[in-house]
C-alpha cells in the first residue's frame, strides 16, 4: 500500500494548502478548472484514435519485440519466442505474462504477434485508452464563480467561534511522508560525519 496519489495531489497544492477552508476549496476550484480547459484543448489537436502516448508504446514495444519469432498453435494461439517464451491468445486477448490481462492493452508480447498476423491493433486496445474516451472525460465543464462577499454579522454569545489553538513550536513539515517500501537515500553530513538524511546546513548534533 502506498500514498502515492495523495502525494502527488499534496504536492499539486503547495502553494494553495495553507489556506484557509474557504478559499482552499475556491482556489482547488480554479486549478482544477483550468486543468480541464487545458486538457479539452490539448485533446483537441490529436488526430488519432488512441491516446498519442499509448500509441508511442505500442511503437516502443514493436522494436522490443521485432526479434522475437512467433509460431501459431491454433486459430488465434500463437508462442512468442522470447526470454522466456510465452503464448498469446488474441481472441481471449491472454498472454500467460499476464500484462494484457492486467492493463487491457497489449504488452510486447501480443503487439508482435497482432503485428505478424496482420491484426488492426486498435481492435485490440481497451477503449479506455482511446483519444474519445479521454475527451469524454473532460466534456464536463466548472463554470466560474463570482465572488459573493459574506454579509458582516455581529459578534454575539451565540456566535460560534473557531476554537483556540497553539501553533506546535519548530518549523512545520513540508517533506512528504515516504511510502512503505520506498527507496530514500542516505547522505553523509559534512559536519557530524554521520550516515542519515541531513545535511551540514541542517546538522543538529552538538559539537
Amino acid at each position: 500500500m502506498t500514498s502515492n496519489v495523495a502525494e502527488s495531489f499534496n504536492t499539486w497544492i503547495e502553494a494553495e494548502r495553507h489556506l484557509p477552508i474557504t478559499i482552499l476549496v475556491d482556489e482547488l476550484r480554479k486549478k482544477i478548472m483550468n486543468l480541464m480547459s487545458e486538457r479539452r484543448e490539448e485533446v483537441s489537436k490529436w488526430g488519432c484514435q488512441i491516446c498519442p502516448e499509448m500509441d508511442k508504446r505500442i511503437r516502443a514495444s514493436f522494436n522490443e519485440s521485432r526479434t522475437w519469432v512467433v509460431s501459431a498453435a491454433s486459430d488465434g494461439v500463437y508462442e512468442v519466442h522470447s526470454f522466456p517464451n510465452v503464448t498469446v491468445d488474441i481472441i481471449r486477448r491472454i498472454c500467460s505474462g499476464q500484462k494484457w490481462q492486467l492493463t487491457g492493452f497489449p504488452c510486447a508480447h501480443a503487439v508482435i504477434v497482432l503485428s505478424s498476423s496482420g491484426k488492426d491493433m486498435t481492435e485490440y486496445v481497451d477503449p479506455y485508452y482511446f483519444t474519445q474516451t479521454f475527451c469524454a472525460s473532460y466534456s464536463t465543464l466548472i463554470h466560474p464563480i463570482p465572488t459573493v462577499w459574506m454579509p458582516e454579522c455581529p459578534v454575539d454569545e451565540d456566535f460560534l467561534l473557531p476554537p483556540l489553538c497553539k501553533k506546535p513550536p519548530g518549523r512545520p513539515k513540508n517533506k512528504q511522508i515516504p511510502s512503505r517500501g520506498e527507496n530514500v537515500t542516505f547522505i553523509r553530513c559534512g559536519r557530524c560525519g554521520k550516515i542519515g538524511k541531513h545535511n551540514r546546513q541542517t546538522c543538529k548534533d552538538a559539537m
